[in-house]
């Protein structure tokens, strides 16, 4: 993003595979300052789906993740689940129930682990924004996920 805004105009992202790395390294920085407290990763799409391979290779107390990637949109046969089975912690998945990188309907139907607690979103799409007929708004569906996070990570102490 730093990049885009300094040369004024869209980029690809890193690969995959630096951007694990790259948050290894911070993994690795937070456990030097302090190995003792339960450490959570997350992230929003992609930085969801880079902090779940993340934690195929090191320890975490769990993890938190806001709009998964779970496919291209418009391409659900090329999921992006494989890695999956190799997380040992919990996960905690917030998704818009119109979410195109995975609907509700599509995610209910995936053989997910069994330390993944989902919350759908209801309506809203990958940013979590609801249609303006919709009872919810993104900033109600905000404060819903971030109240779960906060009873959830409060429960794992």
């Amino acid at each position: 993003m730093t990049t885009m805004r300094r040369e004024g105009g869209r980029r690809p992202p890193p690969r995959i595979e630096t951007l694990v790395a790259e948050l290894g390294e911070w993994h690795r920085a937070i456990r030097t300052l302090d190995s003792e407290t339960p450490l959570w990763f997350g992230g929003k799409s992609m930085g969801g789906r880079v902090a779940s391979l993340l934690a195929t290779r090191v320890e975490m107390a769990g993890l938190v993740l806001c709009g998964y990637p779970f496919h291209p949109p418009g391409k659900p046969e090329r999921l992006r689940l494989d890695h999956w089975p190799e997380i040992r912690c919990p996960i905690v998945l917030f998704q818009g129930t119109r979410d195109p990188f995975g609907r509700r309907d599509e995610v209910e139907g995936y053989d997910l682990p069994a330390q993944v607690e989902c919350h759908f979103m209801e309506g809203g799409d990958h940013d979590w924004q609801a249609p303006k007929r919709h009872a919810q708004t993104q900033a109600t569906l905000i404060d819903e996920a971030a109240g779960h996070v906060v009873r959830r990570l409060g429960a794992s102490e």
